[in-house]
């Protein structure tokens, strides 16, 4: 009883009638008895709940999460627990405050912490992991205020409506109600000195918050940028440029395609990095592609990738960036809505489709139950849907084609390949049966197009099934031919000076060009290795793109010793 009283400052507390009303502040000379909180935290008290404020140590937190808190959920408490045990506070205790359902996780510490300190470590570390603190959403305490301020009071555990709650499934252990004032309280000091955090963890939560901030100071250089005039323009800037110049263009910037790179959203991310927002509904879009952008890096403008284990900073990126460089048309972000920034932790979290089997995304998706059961119920009617048609044709006796079995299933073809199973054998037995009843060449009259028909003679008419065929066959091939002699006359006809406008490009000593001649250098002759009129003329622009490239990246680097380049 001792160490339970201890644990509370007993002046400037707080207090709230039983019948009705809020809670009021009692007068700071006040000084708050041993028996009120014994009586309070037996039930038994005649008129008041009592709550006390923060003195100045404390040998306990706790976060306050409202029932309609953002917060209030599984996932949410899984990552703050995950949180709180990666920064060394490992030892937490979860309880409901009161019948209101509210949430209070409790930190205990074995001996006494500054209770000012104590709140700005947990203050950094949730807010940097993109926690809002706020009233009715997160609440920390202590708070112990300023010096014109109080602070703010916290309800005394173990009254009316307290509970203990399984970290792992919510469920509730005990009701306050269901034991006596003495098991109440036994319960509730063998979580505080069971195995409470350490100082050394205090401290070590010190360290990660202070490693947190250096490096997100060192992440603002991604969002760091400078313009080239001030006038902002009206219409989204989208280049007039077809995918495969935007190939090339990635190419030459990262001399080989990174695995997994996501062409059109990298370089929509590099115009969202230069540009910021340049109109309305684009803050979707521009989460999405800076996330991409920045995942993969810009050697072109020397912003290193921040690729796997770089989560979190691609977060504090993304939520700067957009802060700064909204340019006015995000009125969410303008408002700093919380909701601005929901899509911003999903977009730091994401990986290259080759890697995500691996499990290396922090981030895991939350399906309603709701969605998979409507799921397993369409599946479930388009199988049944199937088979019932596919009997029915069958029975039927006549030919019949994977479109009347669509049509008769009232499905897409996309979800009647995926259940093959249901019809694959079936059906194939059944066309084989059919086309084994007759000698002749099954062919439907009139179904090739006018294009690929032979000519028709007027010697026979009805020609016979086997004919056709062969004529048809013939017919195929010398259309080939003549397409073959087609594309070589037109090779033969193409000029030879291919080779010459390319050496008219190059300068006259490649040794001695710049890096601004050699990044357009680089992107043009990456174009024209594509136009190679034969594979002779491509072995000889390989050769030379590969000594533009060896030149550019000799000088993107410190002063080295720069080889001849072997003939």
């Amino acid at each position: 009883m001792s160490d339970f009283l201890g644990l509370f400052h007993r002046y400037g507390y707080i207090y709230k009638p039983l019948s009705r009303g809020s809670w009021y502040s009692a007068d700071e000379k006040w000084r708050l008895s041993d028996s009120e909180i014994l009586k309070a935290i037996a039930g038994v008290h005649p008129k008041f709940l009592i709550g006390c404020r923060a003195g100045k140590t404390t040998r306990f937190a706790v976060l306050d999460i409202d029932k309609n808190s953002r917060y209030h959920n599984e996932r949410s408490l899984r990552k703050l627990l995950h949180l709180l045990d990666s920064a060394g506070l490992s030892k937490s205790s979860l309880y409901r405050s009161s019948y209101s359902e509210g949430w209070h996780l409790y930190l205990f510490f074995d001996e006494p912490l500054n209770s000012a300190e104590l709140r700005r470590q947990l203050v950094k570390l949730l807010t940097l992991h993109d926690f809002q603190i706020a009233k009715g959403h997160l609440e920390i305490f202590p708070h112990p205020g300023s010096k014109n301020s109080l602070g703010l009071g916290l309800r005394l555990p173990l009254q009316e409506g307290f509970a203990w709650l399984d970290k792992r499934t919510l469920d509730v252990d005990y009701e306050r109600h269901e034991l006596t004032p003495t098991q109440a309280l036994e319960l509730f000091i063998d979580a505080f000195e069971g195995d409470p955090n350490s100082y050394q963890d205090f401290r070590q939560l010190k360290s990660y918050v202070e490693d947190l901030e250096a490096r997100k100071k060192t992440t603002q250089e991604h969002v760091q940028k400078a313009r080239s005039d001030n006038v902002l323009p009206l219409v989204r800037k989208r280049p007039n440029s077809s995918p495969t110049e935007f190939t090339d263009f990635v190419t030459a910037v990262f001399s080989v395609l990174p695995p997994g790179i996501i062409i059109d959203n990298w370089y929509n991310g590099r115009l969202y990095h230069l540009n910021g927002l340049t109109g309305p509904s684009q803050r979707a879009e521009a989460i999405t592609c800076l996330g991409h952008y920045l995942f993969y890096g810009d050697p072109s403008r020397g912003l290193p990738a921040l690729g796997y284990g770089y989560e979190q900073e691609r977060q504090w990126a993304i939520d700067e960036f957009l802060r700064h460089y909204n340019n006015g048309h995000s009125k969410d972000i303008n408002a700093d809505r919380a909701d601005a920034f929901a899509q911003v932790e999903r977009a730091a979290n994401w990986i290259p489709p080759h890697k995500r089997d691996q499990e290396l995304s922090p981030y895991k998706p939350n399906v309603p139950v709701a969605w998979t059961r409507n799921s397993a119920n369409l599946q479930i009617d388009a199988r049944s849907r199937i088979k019932a048609a596919l009997e029915e044709l069958i029975a039927e006796g006549n030919p019949f084609s994977l479109r009347d079995l669509t049509a008769r299933a009232h499905c897409h073809h996309n979800t009647l390949k995926r259940h093959a199973d249901l019809w694959k054998a079936d059906y194939d037995a059944f066309c084989v049966r059919l086309e084994t009843a007759s000698c002749e060449y099954n062919v439907v009259v009139g179904a090739a197009s006018s294009e690929s028909k032979p000519p028709t003679t007027s010697q026979e008419i009805n020609m016979p099934p086997g004919r056709l065929a062969a004529r048809r066959i013939a017919y195929e091939l010398s259309m080939r031919s003549q397409r073959e002699r087609k594309r070589r006359e037109a090779d033969l006809n193409q000029p030879c000076d291919w080779r010459e406008s390319i050496k008219e490009k190059l300068p006259a000593d490649l040794d001695a060009a710049d890096i601004q001649t050699l990044k357009p250098l680089l992107v043009f002759l990456i174009w024209q290795l594509s136009l190679s009129p034969s594979h002779e003329d491509q072995v000889w622009l390989s050769d030379i793109v590969s000594s533009v490239r060896w030149q550019l990246k000799a000088r993107s680097h410190a002063p080295r010793l720069i080889r001849s380049i072997p003939p």
